[in-house]
């Protein structure tokens, strides 16, 4: 076996592992901290306190990213372990989006797995990540989460659902007791297919937006160690050469709009200048020739 499959062999066991010690664990920590935070002598007044309501409960769709860099022998192997890890959870706790390679010459290869998990999944890959990191000798160079409340959003599309379902019903049955003209039948028809396409479109939105509050995104970018030295090197000199372009297209738009306010002044100095200069030689008293 090459030294590049056994790395990424001891990855992907090395993550499957983590993730089912923790998946053990887990149930008997909650089990514990249940015990805890609730007392046999609870009574149904703690619990009817303790409710919440689920439309005061913001409606989060969170966007994980993590720059990972790793020895450039185990990249390959540490993104196959992170894919196989998340096609092992099934298609109802991770889904695999998107994965990519590209060649950046001597900087070697960039993979992108683009993923879509349960926070529960992703919670528990971000806590066996550093994990991870340590035994592999591979680091976060870079990680961000954004969110978006989407709850105003759902609120809308739902509240439209239901007004454009009262107005087919009230067609529907306008349609059912109508004896019009059949130009009639035909207008009342089209409207319905116009409402009930709208209403397919307003429940796709709603869908999608529910999927991405219980299945968050996560996007994990590889890199080779080498590539990163690299670049951390050369990084002002890259910086400095990025910015020669846009100096001199800075400079040379001031210089355009200084030329741009300055000739038509000259075109209006110029000819008042000559006039003056000539009506000077034309005033000026002529010396009488000595003999």
């Amino acid at each position: 076996m090459s030294p590049r499959c056994s790395g990424r062999l001891a990855v992907v066991l090395l993550f499957a592992t983590l993730l089912t010690l923790s998946a053990c664990s887990k149930p008997a920590e909650e089990a514990a901290l249940t015990e805890e935070a609730a007392p046999a002598d609870a009574g149904g007044d703690i619990a009817k306190s303790t409710r919440v309501d689920p439309a005061s409960v913001p409606q989060l769709a969170y966007d994980y990213r993590f720059d990972l860099s790793a020895p450039d022998k185990t990249v390959s192997g540490m993104m196959e372990g992170h894919r196989e890890a998340c096609a092992v959870a099934g298609l109802t706790t991770c889904q695999l989006l998107s994965l990519s390679s590209q060649n950046t010459g001597k900087e070697g290869q960039l993979h992108t797995l683009t993923l879509r998990a349960t926070p529960q999944w992703i919670g528990l890959f971000r806590k066996n990540l550093n994990n991870e990191l340590k035994a592999t000798g591979a680091k976060i160079e870079s990680q961000s989460i954004a969110t978006e409340d989407v709850s105003l959003s759902l609120i809308d599309a739902e509240a439209h659902i239901k007004n454009q379902m009262a107005l087919r019903d009230n067609l529907q049955a306008t349609l059912r007791s109508h004896k019009g003209k059949m130009s009639e039948v035909i207008e009342l028809k089209q409207q319905l297919a116009t409402i009930q396409s709208d209403i397919d479109s307003a429940q796709t939105a709603v869908a999608t937006m529910k999927k991405r509050v219980a299945m968050s995104k996560l996007t994990l970018t590889y890199r080779p160690a080498s590539a990163v030295a690299v670049d951390g090197t050369w990084a002002p000199l890259k910086s400095a050469l990025s910015d020669v372009g846009p100096n001199m297209i800075s400079v040379l738009t001031v210089m355009v709009a200084v030329a741009g306010y300055l000739l038509p002044l000259g075109l209006i100095a110029a000819p008042v200048i000559w006039w003056m200069r000539r009506d000077r030689k034309a005033a000026k008293p002529t010396r009488p020739e000595q003999i």
